[in-house]
């Protein structure tokens, strides 16, 4: 059983094979492509068939955006995909995913290896899961029942909970016409608020902020900026534990996250997850985990597919 799997953002898109066979079975022949670099998702997915010789028999494609009947408008790329029409003109059939919605279904494959917590009790099996992940974008999905349940939550207004973060919002609002929380807890996210601390300060912003590469410098360089994201980071987490009561467990994916492990660590991340007024101790059980596992929508196609492990 030969499957491909994708996991597909705006800066960058994952594909691998799941070979089936059990002396092999698992993700194989990964690569990366730079998601902006192509004009469409086919071109893609025919340099990896090209690059693998591969052929699979059925794909399952997480992107990021909303997916309805196997269609998908992407949310930070100029793509339109419809499963159904590219499965045609591959060969073999090809289900489209939102991109938390594997994630979520990723959760499910994790060994205890692939993830770190950060405080809260013991799991509760059967209990709503939620997931969120900082990447191009901010990606957030929850499990009920059994059931993956895919949102766009991250797209929501973002909530001030000092002086602050009023002013932060007000200057959101100002700049991007309003303000969510994927307009702090994300890539571009970070640099907004180096940026906006810059301003606080008095002074000019540096001069490589609007470079490619500005949001890893600013992690490497503002260590403030940092603290603030790791704080807005619990906040949000909390949002969607207290949404579910997710005594199943918070989970946080995306890229930044395991880069930034040691300042989530430090203290603001879990502070302000329970920050909840009346309602903190109602969450303070629940645990948070970091996903450290490199791939894990790519596990979650895999699992849309029918794999176990």
């Amino acid at each position: 059983m030969n499957l491909l799997c994708g996991d597909v953002g705006g800066t960058s898109a994952r594909l691998a094979g799941w070979r089936g066979e059990a002396a092999r079975c698992g993700l194989v022949d990964e690569r990366h492509y730079p998601s902006n670099e192509h004009a469409d998702l086919a071109t893609i997915l025919r340099r990896w068939l090209a690059d693998t010789g591969m052929r699979p028999s059925a794909a399952c494609l997480a992107l990021a955006g909303p997916v309805v009947a196997n269609r998908c408008v992407a949310t930070n790329l100029p793509w339109v995909v419809d499963g159904d029409a590219l499965g045609q003109a591959l060969g073999f059939p090809i289900r489209l995913v939102n991109d938390f919605y594997a994630a979520a279904r990723g959760v499910t494959l994790l060994r205890p290896g692939d993830r770190v917590q950060i405080g809260g009790g013991e799991v509760v099996t059967g209990a709503p899961v939620a997931v969120l992940g900082a990447g191009t974008g901010l990606g957030e999905a929850y499990v009920v029942g059994g059931q993956v349940v895919p949102g766009e939550g991250g797209h929501c207004e973002l909530g001030a909970s000092s002086e602050r973060e009023s002013r932060l919002v007000a200057w959101l609002i100002g700049r991007e016409g309003r303000a969510s929380w994927e307009h702090v807890l994300s890539g571009p996210g970070l640099v907004r608020l180096a940026r906006f601390l810059a301003e606080e300060r008095g002074g000019p912003a540096p001069p490589w902020i609007d470079a490619p590469d500005a949001p890893a410098r600013v992690a490497a360089t503002d260590a403030e900026a940092v603290r603030w994201f790791c704080e807005l980071y619990g906040a949000e987490a909390g949002n969607m534990a207290l949404r579910v009561l997710a005594c199943g467990g918070v989970y946080v994916a995306g890229g930044i996250a395991p880069r930034m492990l040691p300042a989530l660590q430090a203290g603001g991340f879990r502070r302000r997850f329970e920050a909840k007024g009346k309602l903190g101790s109602a969450i303070a059980g629940i645990p948070a985990f970091i996903v450290t596992h490199p791939a894990l929508g790519l596990l979650g196609a895999a699992a849309e597919l029918g794999v176990t492990t």
